[in-house]
């Protein structure tokens, strides 16, 4: 109870902090490449493909070089299954099955800014919720929703550049995404298609931040 407490006081004090800080708004759109790893079903491999994914954020200041940043953002994509064959008696592999996904990301960061108000490190936690996971082997979809669990944590690290635009600015991020929990909920089942996997990926986003708030702690303008 005094965990709870104590967690709650924080929040508000953030909240409170906020609104007298010079905090931001972001619009992101985002390219992501993706895939699943871990076990592979029945002699498969794991490819990535490349996939779009848009949201919003709100970044709240809490020193003059650090931000507490949260973001929401869906995800609509695709990973590879690759299946084995042999050719000219060497083992090479082929598309075979699409997995279809469709999910929310909701990441909360640490955004650390240099000096210089150029480049920004971040680093934190996020939950992938998924609406939609299907397999499709071009003949038949399969629905595989039922097969992963409904909540999934990924830890990120991040690097960007920033591009002050009048008051507000341009963010490029480049960020990896690191799968912490197995997806699958169905380890009892030798033949599914989904054992124990994780799903990695790389993210190039682009995001414009508009300023809300006043800036109380002293720094050096971003048009500088």
């Amino acid at each position: 109870m005094k965990s709870k407490l104590l967690a709650l006081n924080c929040l508000i004090f953030m909240m409170a902090n906020g609104l007298f800080a010079q905090s931001y708004i972001g619009f992101l759109a985002s390219l992501n490449s993706g895939k699943f790893s871990g076990d592979t079903p029945r002699n498969f491999k794991y490819a990535s493909k490349v996939n779009f994914s848009f949201g919003f954020g709100y970044d709240l200041q809490i020193k003059e070089d650090i931000y507490l940043s949260f973001l929401s953002e869906y995800v609509n994509g695709s990973s590879k299954l690759l299946h084995p064959k042999t050719v000219d008696d060497e083992e090479v592999y082929e598309d075979s099955i699409k997995l279809n996904f469709q999910l929310i990301a909701l990441p909360v960061l640490m955004k650390l800014i240099s000096d210089n108000k150029r480049f920004q490190f971040t680093s934190g936690f996020e939950l992938l919720y998924p609406i939609k996971l299907e397999a499709d082997d071009s003949s038949e979809k399969t629905d595989l929703k039922n097969d992963i669990n409904k909540l999934n944590l990924s830890m990120l690290f991040g690097i960007g550049y920033i591009i002050p635009v009048d008051k507000s600015k341009l963010v490029i991020n480049i960020t990896y995404s690191q799968g912490l929990t197995n997806l699958a909920n169905n380890l009892n089942d030798p033949e599914s298609l989904l054992p124990r996997i994780r799903y990695t990926s790389f993210r190039f986003t682009l995001g414009w931040y508009l300023p809300v708030g006043k800036n109380r702690f002293s720094q050096t303008p971003l048009n500088e």
